[in-house]
C-alpha cells in the first residue's frame, strides 16, 4: 500500500497540528488543501512536515476540487490509496496504523470497487471487517482503483453531500463500503446548540448560511437523482426541519432562512448550475 493523505483546511481551530499528527506520519505523503484566505499559519510537527508533498494555498473552492486534485496527485505519484480527512477529525491514539494493517488484510475479501471506513466516535474494536451502508469523507480510504472505476467527485456539490453522491454511485457500480473497526476516528459536526422546550430537547448543528444553502440544495438534488436511495429521516432532519431549528435556536435567522429558501428552490429544480454562494465564497 502506498498512501496519500489529503486534509482540507479553512480557518482551522487550535489543535489541528496535533490532529494531523495522528495519521500523517503513517502516510507516504500529505497534501494540504488550504481554503483559508491568505493561508493558515501552522507549526507542523517534524513528523508531519517530512511527509508534506504539497501545501496548496488559494481561494476557497470547497472540498470537491480538493478531492479531485488529490486523485490526480495519487495517480501521477503511483499511490495505491487515498485517505481523505477533515481538519476537525483525528484518529484515536495508535489506531491509525492498526486501521491500515487491518485494511490490507481485508483487501482480498473486498476487492475494488470499495472504500474503507473506521469506527466513528466509538472505541476501536477487534472485529472482522464488514459491509456498512454509508460513509463520510473524513477518515475514509479510497483505493485508487475504486476512484478510477467509479469516477471523480462531483465538484458542483462544492462542500456538502459529496460522500452521499459517491456512495450512491459506488453501490450502483456494485461496490461496497467496508467498516474496519480497528480504526477509531474522532469527528466533530457543526457547532451544536441544544435547548429544552417542554419535553422536547432539540439539537441543532448550527451551520452557517453557506452550509444551510448547500445542504438543502445538494440533498434535494440527490433525492431527485437517486430516488429511493436517500433516507427520508435524514432529509427531514437536514432539510425540512432546518427552518424550525433556525427560528427556535440560532442567530442570523433572516440570512439563514434566505439561504435555505434559495437552496430548496435550486435543489428542487435539480440544476447544480444554479449556485448562490460559490463566487462569493471564492471572493469574500
Amino acid at each position: 500500500m502506498k498512501l496519500l493523505a489529503l486534509v482540507t483546511l479553512y480557518h482551522p481551530s487550535p489543535g489541528v497540528e496535533e490532529r494531523l499528527a495522528t495519521y500523517a506520519p503513517h502516510a507516504d505523503a500529505l497534501l494540504i488543501w488550504d481554503n483559508t484566505p491568505g493561508g493558515s499559519c501552522l507549526s507542523l510537527p517534524e513528523a508531519v512536515r517530512r511527509k508534506l508533498l504539497r501545501w496548496r494555498k488559494g481561494p476557497n473552492t470547497g472540498i470537491g476540487q480538493a478531492l479531485n486534485e488529490a486523485l490526480r496527485e495519487a495517480e501521477a505519484g503511483g499511490y495505491t490509496h487515498l485517505l481523505t480527512m477533515d481538519q476537525d477529525s483525528a484518529f484515536a491514539e495508535g489506531s491509525f496504523p492498526t486501521y491500515m494493517n487491518a485494511m490490507e488484510q481485508a483487501s482480498d475479501s473486498f476487492p475494488a470497487p470499495c472504500v474503507y471506513v473506521p469506527a466513528i466516535n466509538r472505541p476501536a474494536a477487534d472485529e472482522p471487517p464488514c459491509r456498512t451502508s454509508g460513509f463520510i469523507i473524513s477518515g475514509t480510504v479510497f483505493p485508487v482503483e475504486t476512484l478510477r472505476r467509479v469516477g471523480r467527485f462531483n465538484e458542483k456539490l462544492v462542500i456538502d453531500a459529496l460522500d452521499v453522491d459517491y456512495g450512491c454511485r459506488l453501490h450502483e457500480a456494485g461496490g461496497a463500503v467496508v467498516r474496519i473497526a480497528q480504526g477509531s476516528l474522532r469527528h466533530e459536526l457543526g457547532y451544536p446548540l441544544s435547548r429544552r422546550i417542554l419535553c422536547w430537547h432539540p439539537v441543532s448543528l448550527n451551520y452557517s448560511p453557506l452550509r444551510v444553502y448547500y445542504i438543502a440544495r445538494n440533498f434535494l438534488f440527490l433525492q431527485k437523482k437517486y430516488p429511493g436511495h436517500i433516507d427520508r429521516r435524514l432529509m427531514r432532519k437536514l432539510v425540512w426541519m432546518r427552518p424550525l431549528y433556525i427560528l427556535l435556536m440560532e442567530r442570523s435567522k433572516a440570512e439563514k432562512l434566505r439561504a435555505w429558501l434559495a437552496g430548496v428552490r435550486h435543489g428542487l429544480r435539480g440544476d447544480l448550475e444554479r449556485d448562490a454562494y460559490f463566487e462569493r465564497m471564492k471572493n469574500p
